[in-house]
């Protein structure tokens, strides 16, 4: 039995041609044209797809089961998020005593260097209490006696840096420190900001007997034919603090001002480079040997 002349005549190439232009055509014809069998078509077609289908939805659910809706307010959800930002302080806790270590270290390393043949030691303190009534006033630290701290220890900060003289209330584990701008006097010569020339003799550099001010500076009257420049550095320069701390850093000039009675001095302010209310920490150099 022969095939009807319409199924013979589009068969082999002809079909492939056929359907070639067909597609053509669909392509080339407008939306408006195609829109009304389109939908027919689909539904035509997707019987016969049904079943497999449906089979594609029984796989995915064996293999990769449905899960409820998330609710961000749910108990468990919410212990989690309380777990994350737990940990997540703690994280950053830690970084945070990691960088204080290392600035503790450095500053100890940077002390140290001075220490050589002195026979003192180092020992780190807390700022533990500041006289709240008063600016700049007066400092408790958590070191004392037994750590071998004694009446007019130096306390330093970024290694070099002199903020403060143990007073004279010293108990067993705890000590008061006098900021530097307390003190009745301090003996400094004021170099350039850059440093001194090792070729100049040192009594070419103004030495200075420093008065505290109620602004919380320092104020001298300085009797020198040497040229004095604001940002000049303070450097101590007085025996009673000890060998450690002579050189040490302690303001900068912000203030120069002639004298009428006296035409070959000036009168010179001085600011701390560093406020004792800055700091947590401090470094205290006290004598070696065994605590009381």
């Amino acid at each position: 039995m022969q095939a009807p002349r319409f199924i013979r005549f589009l068969s082999g190439r002809r079909l492939d041609w056929s359907l070639a232009a067909l597609a053509l055509a669909a392509s080339l014809a407008p939306v408006a044209a195609l829109r009304p069998w389109t939908a027919d078509l689909a539904r035509l077609v997707s019987v016969p797809l049904a079943p497999v289908s449906h089979l594609g939805v029984f796989l995915r659910a064996r293999v990769r089961p449905e899960q409820s809706a998330f609710d961000p307010r749910a108990p468990e959800t919410l212990a989690l998020e309380q777990e994350v930002r737990q940990f997540r302080t703690l994280y950053e806790q830690s970084r945070l005593e990691n960088e204080r270590l290392e600035r503790s270290i450095a500053s100890l390393a940077a002390v140290r260097a001075r220490l050589d043949g002195t026979g003192q030691r180092l020992a780190e303190a807390s700022v533990v209490g500041m006289d709240a009534s008063r600016r700049d006033g007066a400092a408790r630290i958590n070191a004392g006696a037994r750590h071998g701290l004694r009446a007019g220890s130096v306390a330093l900060v970024s290694g070099d840096i002199l903020v403060g003289v143990v007073g004279q209330d010293i108990g067993a584990l705890s000590a008061s420190l006098i900021p530097t701008t307390k003190l009745p006097s301090l003996g400094v010569r004021l170099y350039p900001p850059q440093g001194s020339d090792p070729s100049t003799p040192l009594n070419s550099y103004p030495g200075a007997m420093l008065k505290p001010t109620t602004r919380g500076t320092w104020s001298a009257d300085v009797a020198s034919t040497q040229p004095l420049s604001i940002g000049m550095v303070a450097r101590l320069a007085d025996d009673r603090f000890g060998r450690t701390a002579l050189g040490a850093r302690v303001g900068t000039v912000v203030a120069i001002e002639p004298i009428e009675k006296a035409p070959l001095a000036r009168r010179v302010e001085i600011a701390p480079l560093a406020s004792l209310g800055d700091f947590a920490t401090v470094v205290v150099v006290v004598e070696s040997g065994e605590p009381e």
